[in-house]
C-alpha cells in the first residue's frame, strides 16, 4: 500500500484564515495528511487577520529536520508573512525541501516569505497578491495568473514552485498542489463532491 502524501502548513498570529483553512479542507479531502504548524512557539491558538481562531497541530519546534513532506505550504496574511519572513526555522524548513525537489508552495502575501529567506530566486516566475509583486520583483520574474507552478531543472536538480494571488484564488490554489501530488481524477472528485 501507497504511503499517503503529507503536507506541512505553517501558521501565525494575522495569517490570513482562508488561505490556511481551505488549503488544509480540500488537502484532507483528497487523502493529503496535513500538518498545521505554529511560528509562534507553542501549539496555543493563533488569530488569524479577520479574527478567526485557529489551534495548530504542533509548533515548529517539534518539526524535525528529518521529516520530509510532500509540500510545504505558506500562506498570506500581511502580519503572518512578515512574522514568517523573519523566522529562521520556516526559511531552513522552506530551503530544505525545496533543495531536494519538493512543491514548496505560496499564497497571496506568501511569496515574500520566500523571497525573504532566498527561496528560488533567480530565475523563478511567481505570482502574488497584486501590492506585493512590486517587491518582488527584484528577485523574480513576475506573471499574471491567480496560480503558477514554476518548474525549474537546475544543475542541482529539478524545483517546484507554486504561487497564487489571495483568498479569492485559494480554491483554485489548493486543487493544483492536489494535482501536482495526486493527480487530475482526484482533482475532478473534489471538484464534483464539493461543487466547484
Amino acid at each position: 500500500m501507497f504511503a499517503s502524501k503529507k503536507a506541512l502548513l505553517f501558521i501565525a498570529n494575522g495569517s490570513e484564515e482562508t488561505e490556511v483553512v481551505v488549503p488544509i479542507d480540500v488537502l484532507r479531502r483528497a487523502g493529503i495528511k496535513v500538518t498545521v504548524a505554529s511560528i509562534e512557539g507553542s501549539r496555543d491558538a493563533l488569530k488569524c487577520a479577520q479574527d478567526t481562531v485557529i489551534v495548530p497541530d504542533i509548533s515548529i519546534s517539534e518539526v524535525s529536520t528529518d521529516d520530509i513532506y510532500d509540500v510545504v505550504i505558506v500562506p498570506g496574511g500581511e502580519k503572518g508573512a512578515a512574522a514568517m519572513a523573519k523566522n529562521p526555522a520556516v526559511g531552513n524548513l522552506l530551503q530544505q525541501h525545496y533543495s531536494k525537489g519538493k512543491l514548496v508552495a505560496a499564497i497571496c502575501a506568501g511569496p515574500l516569505v520566500f523571497q525573504a529567506h532566498k527561496v528560488g530566486i533567480k530565475n523563478a516566475t511567481v505570482t502574488a497578491y497584486p501590492e506585493c509583486q512590486k517587491e518582488l520583483k527584484t528577485d523574480y520574474n513576475i506573471v499574471d495568473q491567480p496560480v503558477h507552478h514554476c518548474e525549474l531543472k537546475t544543475n542541482d536538480g529539478e524545483h517546484h514552485m507554486l504561487t497564487s494571488q489571495g483568498p479569492g484564488t485559494a480554491f483554485a490554489f489548493a486543487l493544483k498542489i492536489v494535482e501536482i501530488l495526486d493527480g487530475s481524477s482526484k482533482v475532478k472528485k473534489i471538484r464534483e463532491d464539493m461543487l466547484l
